[in-house]
């Protein structure tokens, strides 16, 4: 388990539950693997069996609630993570453990996140900073990033100088306060934080990416080049040398430079065949082109592999068979992309052109009226003036033949 060979694990773990049949940890450690291989119907099963055995556990509910969470079930984890707490402060024999506490409300934060509640995200990480002084950092932190998912920006900026006030040299909270101004695109101010944490040695490696991050995010792509270069050149291991390629992989990808974009992600391949996220955008890449469909569908699917409940992921290879003519597991596809992602206006349009090729009009229609009104939602960074040109323009001519479509007749003359 700990090598991440999850079918070898769950091997012996099933042995496991054959020669101790009244041991919860066993079942709950199949249910686990089982959760990671994406088999969710039996982690539920072994779940529920784990649960019999010790109907008291709070780490068996907590394991359920992902579960839920990776199912898309949001509501059931809300339910299950509200009576754990409410069990765990009931327990006999003085103060609730507040360390099992601040877990579970993390993850109930989640889990309301993932029903797009984000006032309710915000009440519970208001509890759980009442629980110590670490689990107040930590909920500063969750509090910051609710409402960038929020699109709150300027919330989460004044959160982040509040937190910086009482704690002005950590260099975190820095970076956290630069990269929601990348979110700006006030990159000017962003660089400068990111530039005073420059120290001149290794530990810069990091703060150029970051630097390279916010450059590219205001498409300063020849200073974004330089950044991630510098990154590059200072890196004293693979993993930092496998985030400079990948990280200028995405900036000649936007500059459209795809050749120069396919060699970076190689690299990465080549030092790193698992890296996921690589895989992913590389894969996307292709497909988006029209460019060796077949192959960038088995690079998706082999980041979907490491990680099946990714939203990117299932919109990347609803987006390949879409390009394959496979319609039928696109739409299936971006529908699961929709249920994790579903503010994001790019999945939204692949789903409606998918609804086009399969001629259910309407559908399409009123998908793309999302999409559209997500755009007015966007981030300044995330916002793409042509792409919601295009969508404009296609959503104008379909209203069009709809409308023609269901107006009668003209009757001709006898």
């Amino acid at each position: 388990m700990a090598q991440d060979k999850y079918a070898d694990a769950l091997g012996q773990y099933k042995k496991l539950t054959e020669l101790e049949p009244g041991s919860s940890e066993d079942y709950l450690r199949t249910a686990q693997l089982y959760r990671r291989l994406g088999q969710y119907d039996d982690a539920e099963s072994s779940l529920q069996r784990a649960k019999q055995l010790a109907p008291e556990s709070v780490e068996i509910l907590f394991n359920e609630a992902l579960l839920y969470e990776d199912e898309g079930h949001y509501d059931d984890a809300v339910k299950v993570l509200s009576d754990a707490i409410a069990g765990t402060k009931a327990q006999p024999g003085g103060a609730p453990n507040p360390n099992a506490l601040a877990i579970l409300y993390e993850q109930l934060g989640r889990a309301y996140r993932g029903q797009q509640n984000y006032s309710a995200a915000l009440e519970t990480y208001g509890a759980m900073a009442e629980l110590s002084p670490d689990s107040r950092k930590r909920a500063q932190m969750l509090t910051i990033d609710t409402y960038r998912q929020s699109h709150d920006i300027d919330r989460a900026i004044g959160e982040t100088k509040k937190a910086l006030a009482e704690t002005p040299k950590a260099p975190d909270l820095t970076v956290t306060l630069a990269m929601l101004y990348g979110e700006k695109s006030d990159t000017a101010t962003a660089t400068q934080l990111l530039n005073g944490l420059l120290q001149g040695s290794d530990a810069d490696q990091e703060i150029y990416i970051d630097i390279a991050q916010v450059e590219e995010r205001g498409r300063k792509y020849a200073d974004a080049e330089q950044s991630a270069q510098k990154a590059e050149q200072m890196a004293r291991e693979n993993s930092g040398r496998e985030t400079a390629w990948f990280m200028l992989g995405s900036i000649y990808e936007r500059q459209k430079k795809f050749d120069q974009a396919e060699q970076q992600f190689r690299k990465v391949l080549d030092a790193n065949p698992n890296n996921a996220a690589v895989l992913n955008y590389y894969g996307y890449m292709l497909a988006d082109r029209g460019v060796r469909v077949d192959e960038a569908s088995a690079l998706i699917q082999r980041a979907l592999k490491q990680d099946p409940t990714n939203g990117a992921y299932l919109d990347s290879l609803g987006w390949a068979y879409y390009r394959q003519n496979k319609f039928t597991e696109a739409e299936e596809y971006l529908r699961k992309a929709i249920d994790r992602e579903g503010n994001d206006p790019t999945i939204l349009t692949h789903l409606g052109d998918v609804y086009l090729k399969l001629e259910q009009n309407e559908r399409a229609a009123a998908i793309f009226e999302r999409a559209l009104a997500e755009w007015q939602k966007a981030l300044p960074a995330d916002y793409e003036a042509d792409k919601v040109g295009e969508l404009e323009t296609q959503l104008k001519t379909l209203k069009r033949h709809l409308a023609q479509k269901s107006s009668p007749e003209t009757a001709k003359p006898q």
